[in-house]
């Protein structure tokens, strides 16, 4: 056995696990087990859910053969690949438990539509293989913060005076209070001011009314403005640049990669890249000369400061 990575150099004490199913069929064993909590890892044990069962030659599996019907145990022929695979990992799986012990990640809760929580399993590809007499199906004593919880009543959930954000339609993302609650509905108290109505509509108006821009890409933006595409990256968003003692901002802002937002008719952002509009491309050159000018006027400056 292993100690701090090096073979103890004396004796140990080892524990010979029988294999209850030793003289089970796989098909039986897969009947039982597959599409069921377990609990794996031993002897740190964490929860897992078992999707498949297999030997040296085959993998067996639940699956639907006929819609409508209940599904069945079917086993698949390991690959001449999945062969050697399954041999090796049957034998790391070995020498994990004959020479140390680990600790496997296992199972979260996340929260329904309906306010339950469920156990959410990770998904195919954090799949492990377990020897299947390390496994044990229940344990005396679960962890709390993974039991799952069936739906709470609405005024256990939201108590009256909780302050909420409501979001639904022609209040969207208002600030609510809750002021009483029934089986399947709550009332609400929204924190809405007509003003903000009268806003949007005239914002709405704006965005509506708007003249259809035409947009470039950006690296052919950076080509008509006759720049780099790295350079128009920098200052079309924020650009800071330190100047006595403090940083301020010599960027246009017309574009937030960072939280993914735009400005109307100036710029969008096309899958993982930006585009702007002739709008934006006007602003960009003018923002071209008036640094140009600001360089050559600073320039000036420290000439005439020199004695």
């Amino acid at each position: 056995m292993y100690t701090v990575r090096s073979e103890s150099r004396n004796k140990s004490m080892a524990v010979h696990i029988q294999n209850a199913h030793e003289n089970r069929k796989v098909e039986d064993i897969a009947q039982e087990m597959v599409g069921k909590r377990t609990f794996i890892g031993w002897p740190f044990l964490q929860e897992g859910l078992v999707t498949a069962v297999s030997d040296s030659l085959f993998k067996y599996e639940k699956l639907v053969l006929v819609p409508g019907t209940l599904a069945k145990v079917v086993s698949n022929p390991h690959s001449h690949q999945s062969l050697s695979h399954w041999k090796g990992k049957a034998e790391r799986i070995e020498t994990l438990y004959s020479k140390r012990c680990g600790v496997i990640t296992g199972a979260r809760l996340k929260r329904l539509e309906s306010g339950a929580l469920v156990k959410d399993y990770e998904g195919p590809e954090k799949e492990l293989e377990q020897a299947v007499q390390m496994v044990i199906s229940e344990v005396a004593s679960e962890d709390p913060r993974f039991i799952e919880k069936d739906v709470p009543p609405l005024s256990e959930e939201f108590p009256d005076g909780t302050n909420i954000f409501f979001l639904g339609e022609h209040a969207y993302d208002v600030a609510a209070q809750v002021s009483s609650t029934t089986d399947s509905a709550l009332s609400v108290v929204l924190a809405f001011f007509l003003s903000d109505k009268t806003e949007n509509n005239k914002f709405k108006i704006i965005v509506d009314s708007r003249i259809s821009q035409h947009y470039l890409p950006s690296f052919k933006a950076a080509s008509t403005i006759g720049m780099s595409p790295r350079a128009l990256s920098k200052i079309t968003s924020s650009f800071m640049v330190p100047s006595d003692h403090r940083k301020n901002n010599l960027g246009l802002s017309i574009k937030f990669e960072a939280k993914g937002l735009k400005v109307i008719d100036y710029s969008r952002k096309a899958g993982r890249y930006w585009e702007f509009s002739e709008k934006a491309v006007d602003l960009i050159r003018e923002y071209k000369i008036w640094l140009a000018l600001r360089t050559f006027l600073t320039f000036t400056l420290m000439l005439g400061s020199r004695k």
